[in-house]
């Protein structure tokens, strides 16, 4: 009988030892980091340009679905696509909002895009644009994006 209690005491210290050692997630906390991870990621498309910016903050596993083209798997594929056009073009997004999972690992995050490059004649131009990015947290707790999505928004003076 003993031996049953000790036993018992044993398996329930190591029950609640595995217990209070489980992390609660500070869920507001994450989304904010997560948030500044996003603008991070804008300041830099608009700093280093958005091939190199998408190359550091895109999961090795990304997905990229632009719109009226077929997905591209892979942040080397992504890169190799969006590096074909480099500097002629500048990306710049502000995130609006996200969210983060209850367990801490998976978010995402939308906003608007503004797309800015000059035309033939050498005139500025820019296109609109809404986003939609989902976010996995790495193992060494920086955020990457997994999936990355956009498509056209009218201007802002057409809201």
């Amino acid at each position: 009988m003993m031996i049953k209690l000790k036993f018992a005491a044993v398996i329930a210290s190591i029950a609640f030892m595995v217990f209070s050692c489980e992390t609660k997630v500070d869920i507001a906390a994450e989304k904010e980091n997560l948030l500044q991870t996003d603008r991070d990621f804008a300041a830099n498309s608009l700093e280093v340009g958005a091939a190199d910016a998408f190359n550091m903050y895109l999961d090795q596993n990304a997905m990229q679905m632009p719109e009226g083209r077929y997905p591209v798997i892979g942040r080397d594929s992504i890169y190799e696509g969006m590096s074909k056009s480099k500097g002629k073009y500048t990306l710049g997004w502000s995130p609006m909002d996200g969210e983060v999972s209850s367990s801490g690992d998976m978010g995402w995050t939308w906003g608007v895009s503004v797309l800015s490059w000059k035309d033939k004649d050498g005139v500025d131009q820019q296109a609109h644009g809404k986003y939609l990015n989902v976010w996995k947290k790495q193992a060494d707790g920086s955020w990457k994006v997994l999936v990355d999505i956009g498509n056209d928004n009218p201007t802002p003076e057409d809201k």
